[in-house]
């Protein structure tokens, strides 16, 4: 479906939903897509919701442009898991690629080998929802299916 690659590409914040015995929590992460498709992120493994997903993978998040009007975004389901190794390494450069500026703020091998405060992580979606006022009218919601080349090829 071109909207939800379209609004993944012209996005670059993802309000990230874990949950924990404290009960949920949301918070607002950078991402950078890889193929599946893939939304890596990095955070620091002291933030509330890297301790809830490395606890519980199961995560939901939230994607849209800052515009109010048209109503559109992007409602995600599925895991996240931290990243080591080469998975790192790829998931790093797509991040930098998209962030240049983040290069040299943090320790990168450490990052990389998933020993370190910042550690990347991927979100796995296994459901998605595209909300687009101007491709389906007010207040409707279209599913994604996840396996189709659109949504693999972000």
């Amino acid at each position: 479906m071109d909207v939800f690659r379209q609004l993944l590409e012209e996005s670059r914040v993802m309000t990230l939903a874990t949950c924990s015995a404290s009960g949920p929590w949301a918070a607002p992460v950078l991402y950078a897509l890889r193929p599946g498709p893939e939304l890596v992120f990095m955070s620091r493994v002291t933030t509330r919701h890297a301790q809830d997903l490395l606890a519980c993978p199961r995560v939901a998040a939230a994607i849209h442009p800052d515009q109010t009007r048209p109503l559109r975004g992007v409602q995600l389901e599925g895991t996240a898991r931290p990243l080591a190794g080469l998975d790192a390494v790829r998931a790093l450069r797509a991040y930098l690629q998209r962030f240049p500026a983040a290069r040299g703020r943090f320790p990168v091998w450490p990052a990389v080998r998933g020993t370190g405060q910042v550690r990347l992580f991927a979100l796995r979606p296994q459901r998605a929802f595209v909300l687009s006022e101007p491709d389906f009218g007010w207040g409707v919601r279209r599913e994604v299916p996840l396996h189709s080349p659109a949504a693999a090829s972000p």
